[in-house]
């Protein structure tokens, strides 16, 4: 897609609707840890996916991106648990592993249903 000259995803589209439409300071935090995420191709090519088929264009994905995808968001969540200065060392080791547990289920899921939708390339 091409807009003002520029080459933009749909993921990137969705971005700049959001930042313009941020009026709390919570809402932008989100905004940039999204914009984080959007560097990772696979992680900007699993949004992407993710709204076409919200907008009811089926659109395949590879497990491998959503693997990618999944495992580059727990590194960042694991990377704020360790900057997170006021848990002990044990509250941080059982966070990551709550974490770690939950985005391999929300993998699992996501897998599972993307594969009963027939779009699992």
């Amino acid at each position: 897609m091409r807009t003002n000259n520029n080459y933009r995803t749909l993921a990137d589209i969705f971005l700049m609707l959001l930042k313009q439409n941020a009026k709390d300071e919570n809402f932008k935090a989100y905004v940039s840890k999204v914009k984080t995420l959007m560097k990772v191709p696979e992680c900007a090519e699993y949004l992407s996916v993710c709204l076409m088929n919200e907008l009811g264009c089926p659109s395949p994905i590879t497990a491998s991106t959503i693997d990618k995808a999944f495992d580059y968001m727990a590194h960042l969540y694991e990377d704020s648990i360790e900057e997170n200065k006021e848990l002990t060392r044990e509250q941080k080791s059982r966070e990551k592993a709550t974490m770690l547990n939950f985005m391999n289920q929300c993998k699992i899921v996501v897998m599972k249903f993307v594969a009963n939708m027939g779009l699992l390339k």
